[in-house]
């Protein structure tokens, strides 16, 4: 499953250990790319698909596969900033092989590759350079091959992607290199107004001015990252993206946005600070907030749990949906988490900066016979007996076997043994706040 997806500028010299001051100038974009590491460092995934339109091509999608990537800026006059990441080759060439039917794809293999700045100035600021942090598996692509419909298809089809993995995608791109009278491509009067499609495409979430441009026009803007915003706001479709910064400090456009795969807690979160900004009755804070996630369209049943200092502050859910929509679902159950929990007192409005919110999203429900089809770490159960009922949901600290689970859910549902009881169980997507 994906947990996000970003665009981002890869100028070097954003680095301190290259700008040695100059870095500066490009404040408000390293700002941009620090807030963004924030948000995404709470869900770090497995597989990291970076997209560089500097990495090796031989045409259309070129994948780079290997099983460590490294590399250094000593290009750019500092050794000293080192990233290595291990890769994920195997997960690289089932990506590639299914893309290859639709779209020109091309793959090779090596032990080793070395990350070209493309791949390096984003990797840095979001994964840092610190021993023993987590790192995800590296995926090397470069995309510039590919037409611009082609490229925009490619995201769509991105979000295809399933199994148990999670995936990130970093779309790795500069905007014009003409944008000013110095800048090092030279000055074009198409450079700005490019820069500006862009701006507004990833603003509004419409490639549709973008797949209109005519080859001519993309020349003369001396980009190199066209195809990796269409690729991202592919991926994007329908969702909501965070736009974070635009600017061009040395006459090249840079720009920084990215997108979770769902806003699903950022609704819980927008559906109560509305209720206590606005104090005018559920429904009304529940329908403001959903309008704004279209994402969210689809029937699901879902469970909202708040933790203040990680301790749980209140989780009310459903295990069938009730309501005509996902939005609907959390905006309902998120009111009823803070609001109606009975283990706890009702959540005040100077406690919201405090709360952390994540979503479950249940898959449908399916009866079992045994213990044994039963799993805590990756399934929630239900124990159900004349008319009573408890659920669980997976991935419960101090749960570690189906019968501790099992026991626990029956004596929630006020049972005395699980004996006699139906059991079911599920799987849940576990979307986190991020930023």
């Amino acid at each position: 499953m994906w947990l996000w997806e970003c665009f981002t500028p890869h100028p070097p010299v954003l680095l301190p250990e290259v700008g040695r001051g100059r870095e500066k100038e490009g404040a408000k974009t390293a700002e941009a790319m620090r807030s963004m590491a924030k948000a995404l460092s709470s869900a770090v995934p497995s597989i990291l698909l970076v997209l560089s339109p500097h990495s090796p091509f031989a045409g259309g999608i070129t994948f780079s596969l290997a099983d460590d990537y490294e590399g250094d800026f000593s290009a750019f006059g500092a050794p000293s900033a080192r990233l290595a990441f291990p890769g994920a080759p195997k997960e690289g060439e089932r990506l590639a092989a299914g893309l290859s039917g639709d779209f020109p794809a091309v793959a090779a293999k090596s032990k080793k590759i070395a990350l070209d700045h493309g791949a390096l100035v984003p990797l840095y600021f979001l994964f840092g350079h610190e021993e023993g942090k987590k790192l995800p598996g590296i995926i090397l692509a470069n995309p510039i091959g590919l037409s611009l419909g082609d490229s925009f298809r490619l995201g769509r089809r991105l979000m295809d992607i399933s199994g148990e993995e999670t995936w990130g995608m970093v779309a790795s791109g500069d905007l014009s290199h003409r944008v000013t009278r110095d800048a090092p491509a030279g000055y074009s009067p198409v450079g700005a107004l490019f820069d500006s499609m862009v701006e507004e495409a990833l603003k509004e979430n419409d490639p549709s001015t973008l797949l209109s441009l005519d080859d001519k026009k993309v020349m003369q803007a001396g980009e190199c990252g066209l195809r990796s915003a269409l690729i991202f706001l592919g991926m994007a479709e329908k969702r909501r993206i965070r736009f974070l910064s635009y600017e061009a400090p040395f006459g090249v456009g840079y720009a920084a946005a990215y997108a979770p795969l769902h806003g699903a807690a950022d609704l819980a979160r927008e559906t109560l600070e509305t209720f206590f900004r606005e104090g005018a009755g559920r429904a009304k804070g529940r329908a403001a907030a959903s309008r704004k996630f279209p994402e969210l369209s689809e029937k699901a049943a879902c469970f909202v749990t708040l933790k203040k200092n990680g301790r749980l502050r209140g989780c009310i859910g459903t295990i069938w949906p009730r309501r005509e929509s996902l939005a609907e679902e959390i905006g309902e159950n998120s009111l009823g988490a803070a609001f109606e929990d009975p283990r706890f007192p009702p959540v005040k409005r100077e406690e919201l900066k405090e709360i952390s919110i994540s979503v479950d999203i249940l898959s449908t429900p399916e009866t079992v016979p045994d213990l044994s089809c039963l799993d805590p770490a990756k399934y929630g159960v239900i124990v159900e007996k004349g008319g009573a009922r408890g659920v669980l949901l997976p991935g419960l600290d101090g749960v570690e076997t189906a019968e501790d689970q099992i026991g626990i859910a029956s004596r929630k549902a006020g049972l005395l043994s699980p004996e006699g009881a139906s059991i079911s169980r599920f799987t849940v997507k576990r979307i986190g706040e991020l930023g």
